[in-house]
């Protein structure tokens, strides 16, 4: 791993946030550093829609340079009527919180000057627009001017005139997520007004036309294209209108620009979610509202980090973090660890021999032998899961006390049978007696205890 030091720029190394919105109770997010490797300074935020991904891009405008927030009622958590929100920058302790309970006014103290720009998930803006010309300092100023959830950019063609002066770099970025660079220039009507015109052979159209896809890239390139070492840059659903091969292209172009930035993303795409660069310094986080207990946050340890790293390099099992493992940072509470990816396959097939359905989703394509149904569970610890179940072939039993033993809040569970499929003795091997005779059906003598096993699996998953 290669580790740079960064002088330009701050460095957000974490931030608290207690009684702003969800948060009723005192939470922490830490955010990856840029090291010079590939993705390093990349933090995802990965939650439900009403888990309080937002509120944490909303406390981490309140913190540039803003002297106005303000938390209103609304925007103060009801059960204790006060906010603070800390800053660790450099090692130094900034904060923000209301000077008294039940108070909109705010105190501040901010010792490290940093800047943050903010590109929201609502991205569109005006076709029509006057000149006026900012740089991007003084446009992340005029950002955060409104502390609140805007419904469009906030006067986005102040950029685009920017932009167009120096397009190469902009362009240059723009085709990496594309695949292509549009012809575009700055137009104006007869009204005197501005407008984005783009050109494909002897026809063009004006941004009037454009498609949200290219307005959402066009926006996110630009917080990206004047950038500096060090500075921090937050993206609120970069996946919004955008095709999956896309997705793809802009989450590589992130990732390159985390090695010596620190770029903020919140995703509802499993596609902006690879666990090959958590060992390079990036972090995923699972924000959780829980109801009574509000918003919470969840953080993998080094540990587990580190485990995943191994886990994605065993070539016996490439399959097993594909994107159907990925979407377990999407997924609501209650998943079932099986074994292998026959497994994945053949339960559910079971499940409908027997009439039932199984009650929650299999996690991915299986955890790779049962070996590493231990690891995978302590992943869905630290990620907040409460109801995980597991499912071990008989001829496992023997790690059936541990696994109780480590996860006592879990349930795990053993066939009647050596193996989910019967397997004929082949050389080398011995007959395997499964669950499944040759043609996938149950087995009669299994048919009464399997039936049993999933009815006290969904029990679990109900209680």
């Amino acid at each position: 791993m290669i580790h740079v030091k960064l002088e330009s720029g701050k460095m957000l190394q974490k931030i608290t946030i207690e009684g702003y919105r969800g948060f009723k109770t005192k939470q922490e997010i830490n955010f990856a550093i840029p090291n010079g490797n590939f993705g390093g300074g990349i933090t995802i935020l990965t939650g439900a829609n009403n888990s309080g991904k937002s509120s944490i891009i909303e406390c981490l405008k309140a913190r540039t340079g803003h002297e106005n927030v303000s938390f209103s009622s609304g925007k103060r958590n009801n059960t204790i009527d006060k906010v603070r929100i800390e800053y660790i920058v450099d090692g130094v302790t900034d904060y923000v919180e209301s000077r008294k309970n039940g108070s909109s006014e705010t105190e501040r103290e901010l010792n490290k000057e940093i800047s943050i720009f903010t590109v929201p998930s609502r991205r569109s803006f005006s076709p029509y627009f006057a000149k006026t010309e900012r740089n991007r300092d003084d446009y992340i100023k005029y950002q955060q001017q409104a502390f609140i959830r805007e419904s469009s950019l906030p006067e986005f063609y102040i950029r685009l005139f920017s932009i167009d002066k120096k397009p190469d770099e902009f362009n240059k970025l723009l085709e990496e997520v594309l695949g292509y660079s549009p012809l575009w220039s700055i137009d104006q009507n007869e009204q005197g007004n501005y407008f984005l015109k783009f050109t494909n052979g002897d026809k063009s159209h004006s941004s009037d036309g454009l498609g949200e896809g290219i307005i959402s890239v066009f926006a996110i390139v630009d917080a990206l294209y004047d950038s500096q070492d060090g500075d921090i840059i937050v993206i609120d659903e970069p996946e919004l209108s955008l095709h999956p091969s896309l997705q793809k292209r802009l989450f590589n172009l992130l990732c390159k620009q985390a090695t010596n930035k620190q770029i903020i993303i919140s995703t509802h795409s499993p596609y902006f979610v690879d666990l090959g660069i958590l060992e390079y310094g990036a972090n995923v986080i699972r924000v959780v509202n829980e109801q009574q207990d509000g918003t919470k946050i969840y953080e993998l340890t080094t540990d587990s980090k580190n485990m995943i790293a191994r886990l994605l390099k065993d070539q016996n099992f490439p399959h097993m973090w594909g994107l159907n493992a990925r979407e377990i940072f999407f997924q609501e509470d209650g998943v079932i660890l099986t074994e292998g990816q026959e497994d994945v396959v053949l339960y559910p097939l079971i499940a409908e021999q027997l009439g039932m359905k199984l009650p929650r989703p299999l996690f991915g394509w299986g955890v790779g032998g049962a070996e590493k149904m231990n690891s995978l569970a302590k992943i869905m610890q630290e990620l907040g899961f409460k109801k995980v179940a597991g499912i071990l072939d008989g001829d496992k039993s023997a790690i059936l006390p541990k696994l109780n033993e480590d996860f006592s809040d879990y349930y795990f569970c053993v066939i009647t049978a050596d193996d989910i499929r019967t397997k004929p003795a082949r050389a080398a091997t011995v007959a395997v007696n499964g669950l499944l005779d040759e043609n996938r059906k149950l087995k009669a003598e299994h048919t009464e205890p399997t039936k049993k096993l999933l009815n006290d699996l969904s029990h679990y998953m109900r209680s």
